[in-house]
Parts: structure tokens; sequence; C-alpha cells
């Protein structure tokens, strides 16, 4: 029950004000001196939170003498909470929604902490209505993020997914993405895995992912943007012929096609 009165703490009731309402709810019909018994509230303070329950809509009371009180069902309560939390919600949105971005925007922000860069990662997701170029890791792939790569296959016409795996595994439950298939000699060149997206062709977020801490930006600077975009889509130009000319690519670049990354002799 501390964990209750805690979170009703967040919603602006006191602790006595929810004892009331939790010993009311156990039995209706109550006189205030039986509500301070059953609630440990002392009766010095019992009428004024029965009073203050009552302007809240969680209790009713009787016109009677001695008056009584009935605590209102728990869902019509929560429904309660949630429109008052909804209304909150709408008033920032409405007040600071429409505030323009400043020009620090341009800046490059940094994440340190893994979990906040999948969730910025999500979010421009879950966002993106234009366009969505992405590089990643199966280690890196939540449910929640694979939830919403199939969702954004389907509503964007401009959707590239690279997937890299150590292990070769390439599955995922929508179509438009690219296997790729140099893992080991992308993690010695890089040193740890890495995450790169651009969502709407207008911010991006990249870095590594080393086990201990990620060294992640995230910006709407226009050169880092179209930069992330313009690697992306070449890494796919690339995968895309490699798939089409396997057979013929096997024979100038070997059987695993490694000499592809051969740049350096002509």
């Amino acid at each position: 029950m501390n964990r209750v009165i805690a979170i009703m703490k967040e919603y602006q009731f006191s602790e006595y004000e929810t004892l009331v309402y939790i010993a009311l709810l156990k039995k209706s019909g109550q006189t205030g001196y039986e509500v301070s018994k059953n609630s440990s509230v002392p009766r010095s303070k019992v009428y004024n939170t029965l009073n203050v329950l009552l302007k809240k809509g969680l209790v009713i009371c009787s016109n009677t003498d001695p008056v009584l009180y009935m605590a209102q069902p728990v869902a019509r309560v929560i429904e309660q909470l949630k429109r008052k939390t909804q209304d909150d919600f709408n008033e920032i949105e409405n007040n600071l929604g429409n505030i323009e971005e400043s020009e620090m925007t341009e800046t490059l922000w940094n994440f340190s902490d893994y979990n906040q860069v999948i969730e910025k990662v999500n979010e421009l997701i879950e966002s993106s209505q234009k366009d969505l170029y992405l590089q990643v890791w199966e280690e890196d792939l939540t449910k929640e993020m694979i939830g919403l790569l199939t969702k954004a296959e389907k509503r964007l016409e401009n959707f590239i997914v690279i997937l890299f795996s150590q292990e070769q595994r390439y599955e995922l439950p929508f179509a438009r993405f690219y296997k790729h298939g140099f893992e080991e000699d992308k993690l010695k060149d890089y040193g740890s895995r890495w995450i790169s997206i651009v969502a709407d062709s207008k911010e991006v977020v990249y870095g590594t992912l080393p086990n201990d801490q990620p060294d992640v930006i995230w910006t709407r600077n226009h050169s880092m943007v179209k930069l992330a975009k313009e690697y992306i889509i070449h890494d796919a130009y690339n995968l895309r012929m490699i798939k089409q000319l396997e057979d013929p690519a096997k024979q100038v670049f070997g059987k695993d096609l490694m000499d592809v990354r051969n740049i350096y002799k002509n």
C-alpha cells in the first residue's frame, strides 16, 4: 500500500486522503468517526480530509444525521485522473509545442547512455513521415524497434535498413532491408558496433556503441545529416549490386568477396 500512497502523492493526493479513500473502499456508509478509526487518520484531520475528497469527487456523502460517506468506484477515479492528465498534456502541448526551435538545432548533442540512444532511435523511426535511412546491428534491435520499423516500411517509400550481424542472422519481419555481410572487417575498422539513422532528411543519430560507454551524437546540422544519408545510400547501392551480381562478383573478387575491400589497388 505504500507504493499506492507514493503514486497518489504524484497526483496531488495527500497520504491522509489516500488512507481515507482506501478505508471507504473497504466499507461504505461510514461516519467520520468510523473513517478516522478505520483509516488511522486523526479525528482532528479526518473531516477536513473528507471535505477535500468530496471536492475532488472521490467521495460522496449522505443527507443524513450523522453524515455517512462512500467512496466513488476506482474505475471512475482512474478515468478522472486520466482526463486530468490528458488535459495537462494538451495544455503543455498547446503552450510549448508552437515555440520555434532555436539555432541550437545545428549543435551536436551527445548521448553517453545506451538506453537513451535506443529511445532516440525509436523516436525517430516512429515520427518519420518522409524517409528513413538506418544502419543497425542485430544486437541493438529491440522488439519495439522492429515493430516500429515494420510500420515505417509500410508508410514510407524511401526506406532503407542495412542490417549487420556477426552471427549472420538476417531475419526481419519486413522485406526492404540489406544484409551487410562484411561485419568482421567493419568491426576491425570501427573497433565496435555503431548505429546511424537519418529521419525525414532533417536529423541524424550516429555513433559507436562499445560495451562500456556509447559515443553517439544527435543533430539537425544540415551537413551531418546529408553526409550520413549519402553514406547509407551508397552502402545500399553497393550491397544491391553485390546481391544482383553475386556469381560474377565472386569470380572477380573471390568466393567470400573480400577483395571488394581492396580499394587501394588498381
